[in-house]
């Protein structure tokens, strides 16, 4: 089996064109405003599964997936609204459909972005936010399924230190 070569362990806002969050999932979320000293701002932080690579099988019957558990952090959040529906009387898993942006400039020359995360099950989360980064926790491991279970992952967490190349 080919070994998955890590670009880089921490991927932000100018990478997003070449990142894609179609059915990755998404274990906890966190408003956390410890990085600033005036506690108007605050962070989004997600604890995800980033699929790196999808690979399809050597008989071509279904996809295996290079993985790995990271914190997505988007920063100086503003106007958060979050619309979760599960339609069924099951409580079904946070599973992004896609991310979008748009660049907003305001008057005074400030420059943000404003996100939509869509989520299946026509749920979402919206915001504005000046960026992110992605930091990559573990180094991706080659697996069936598009995200691990809570022990196979270590737990829930928000930790912000870049796996080593």
């Amino acid at each position: 089996m080919e070994k998955f070569e890590l670009e880089k362990n921490i991927w932000t806002e100018s990478d997003f064109e070449q990142m894609g969050w179609h059915d990755c999932y998404i274990h906890a979320f966190a408003i956390d405003s410890d990085a600033y000293d005036d506690f108007i701002k605050s962070d989004l932080l997600l604890d995800i599964d980033y699929i790196f690579k999808w690979v399809l099988t050597e008989d071509k019957s279904h996809y295996c997936f290079w993985v790995a558990p990271c914190t997505l952090i988007f920063t100086e959040v503003t106007d958060l609204k979050i619309q979760y529906g599960s339609g069924t009387s099951f409580l079904p898993e946070l599973e992004i459909s896609h991310i979008s942006r748009e660049e907003k400039i305001y008057e005074n020359g400030y420059k943000s972005w404003h996100w939509q995360i869509e989520l299946v099950g026509n749920s979402f989360i919206s915001f504005d936010s000046t960026g992110y980064k992605q930091i990559i926790k573990r180094t991706p491991s080659y697996t069936n399924r598009q995200a691990f279970n809570r022990i196979d992952r270590g737990g829930i967490n928000f930790d912000c230190t870049p796996v080593t190349n």
